[in-house]
């Protein structure tokens, strides 16, 4: 039985080629790639992307190629941001645990960095829902929010939940931090 992978599509043939660049920056390589140089003319902004792609003497296979490699970049991208942050299954097990004990089944985690003399160490909280400066990533079934100005800085970062002879807490491995301990402190622990 053959499967297909659907990919969303985020960028159609009659959407202008201005709100697109606008929209999705990282499309511009794509299309001048294929050969659509009018990315900075002064027509783009109303010309659509078969308009666009027609007038440049490209025929409707290319202008279909071109949108399936723009929106496979979309989703491929929209998938790499997804895991951003990361968690072990023992880092959800225990959150899951946490926000039933404290009746805050259905919240997300607040995962911030928080720099102070000298020392720079992460933190966790629940939260209802993201603000409005945050973005909102999900693995394992938990939603985690992070300041969006913070995501250079977090990328890469697991959250895990160690339980051994030296203590038990949750530990926050960063890519950006030579230390990642995040223990029962917390906001999410006891």
């Amino acid at each position: 039985m053959e499967t297909t992978t659907q990919t969303k599509q985020l960028v159609t043939k009659d959407m202008t080629i201005g709100d697109v660049v606008n929209k999705y920056p990282q499309a511009t390589d794509i299309m001048l790639k294929y050969g659509l140089h009018c990315i900075g003319c002064s027509v783009n902004p109303y010309e659509t992307i078969e308009n666009g792609c027609l007038g440049h003497g490209m025929d409707e296979t290319t202008v279909e190629n071109l949108l399936k490699d723009i929106n496979g970049a979309l989703n491929g991208a929209e998938e790499k941001i997804k895991k951003v942050v990361s968690l072990t299954q023992a880092a959800a097990d225990k959150l899951r645990e946490f926000m039933k004990e404290d009746h805050k089944e259905g919240f997300g985690v607040k995962l911030e960095i928080v720099h102070e003399e000298g020392d720079t160490h992460y933190t966790l909280d629940f939260a209802d829902q993201a603000t409005e400066h945050e973005t909102v990533f999900e693995d394992l079934g938990i939603k985690i929010f992070v300041a969006s100005d913070l995501l250079d800085e977090i990328k890469g970062t697991e959250v895990d939940f160690i339980d051994n002879e030296r203590g038990s807490g949750f530990k926050v491995n960063g890519p950006k931090l030579s230390s990642g301990g995040c223990g029962t402190g917390c906001g999410c622990s006891e």
